[in-house]
């Protein structure tokens, strides 16, 4: 009776939505029947995240998730965390071949260029909304039908008629781009060999006489579905989506997920440029990892550059961080005192007269 009332409760926002006023979007939405009715699908632990909450009995799966307005903490999957998966160039059309400790990736872009990490903050919408109604056990779906303003705002993009607009061109390089991995997400975890894109399919549903773009519909890859709901995700601060960089935006992903909550994380810069995706020179790369670290725009943590071993140290904000600072400070050497003895002068030789 509990599991068949919580059924009943996922569906009604589905039911309500599909009410629409006389002007009628351009394709009418139809109520959502469930599927796998009594299956009980159960969300596996996932590497730590103290903002988790306790895991989930019972997770159902239905034909579509209405992600409603309703609050979530912005959330990031740790496989894309960790490797270069998204550009951070616009119009890459490079075939991105990566390896790393026995991971191995192959990006494919489309003809309209690689996903960015920018286009990336849709689908971090989506399993935001995916992961905060699994931790309250309710049903979800691989298909997401969001509204593209919580879109817009949740990721703090302009709401004008040029924001929709790049909501559908960032779709499009989001399903054109194609990845061959052997990261394995899901709980038990499986392989993918074969091609996949960074998600499935995607719908745009529009209002009224000038197309206003109103509701989204996603298919998430089984990629990314399935580390959502293995919970293979890591909270990320809001203020991620403030940055308009996109070395920014990489850099502050990998100190999220080796520095986390720890007090530091040192990693050398050409293996950062490697995990970054950059492909400038190291030099310029070096420049721009500088200008970051002296700007201290990471939320979060601190970066430092070190010109001795040409190395990069993140630093937690917190306490943890400043007893991790604090104890590298202490540890460097410390400068030779000079000697007390004074320099002989040499005075000049009187002249003859």
């Amino acid at each position: 009776m509990a599991d068949a009332e919580r059924q009943k409760a996922a569906l009604e926002p589905a039911q309500s939505g599909a009410q629409e006023s006389q002007e009628g979007p351009t394709r009418r939405v139809a109520p959502i029947q469930a599927r796998n009715q009594g299956k009980a699908l159960t969300p596996a632990s996932s590497q730590a995240d103290e903002h988790h909450g306790p895991t989930p009995v019972l997770t159902q799966q239905i034909d579509l998730f209405i992600a409603t307005g309703r609050a979530a903490m912005p959330k990031d999957e740790l496989a894309t965390m960790e490797h270069p998966v998204y550009a951070i160039e616009d119009g890459d059309q490079r075939i991105l071949s990566y390896e790393h400790n026995g991971v191995t990736l192959e990006v494919t872009p489309s003809v309209k260029g690689r996903a960015t990490i920018h286009d990336k903050d849709i689908v971090l919408t989506c399993v935001s909304k995916v992961v905060a109604a699994v931790n309250r056990g309710e049903a979800v779906s691989r298909t997401v039908s969001i509204k593209a303003h919580d879109v817009l705002t949740f990721t703090n993009r302009s709401t004008s008629g040029r924001g929709y607009e790049l909501l559908e061109q960032a779709l499009e390089r989001l399903a054109g781009t194609r990845i061959k991995t052997s990261i394995a997400t899901g709980k038990p975890a499986r392989r993918r060999t074969k091609g996949f894109g960074l998600i499935d399919a995607w719908e745009t549903i529009t209002r009224g006489p000038n197309n206003r773009l109103e509701e989204l519909r996603i298919t998430l890859s089984e990629f990314t579905f399935d580390a959502a709901m293995a919970l293979e995700v890591l909270s990320i601060d809001q203020d991620y989506f403030k940055l308009r960089k996109a070395t920014e935006k990489r850099l502050y992903e990998l100190a999220r997920k080796h520095c986390g909550n720890q007090g530091r994380w040192k990693v050398g810069l050409e293996l950062l440029q490697k995990k970054v995706g950059s492909r400038q020179p190291l030099f310029k790369f070096r420049a721009a990892v500088r200008g970051i670290g002296e700007e201290g725009s990471l939320p979060s943590y601190h970066l430092i550059f070190l010109h001795a071993d040409d190395s990069v140290v993140f630093y937690g904000r917190g306490d943890a961080g400043l007893a991790a600072m604090e104890s590298d400070l202490v540890s460097l050497p410390k400068p030779k005192a000079e000697g007390s003895r004074r320099k002989s002068v040499r005075r000049p030789a009187k002249k003859e007269i």
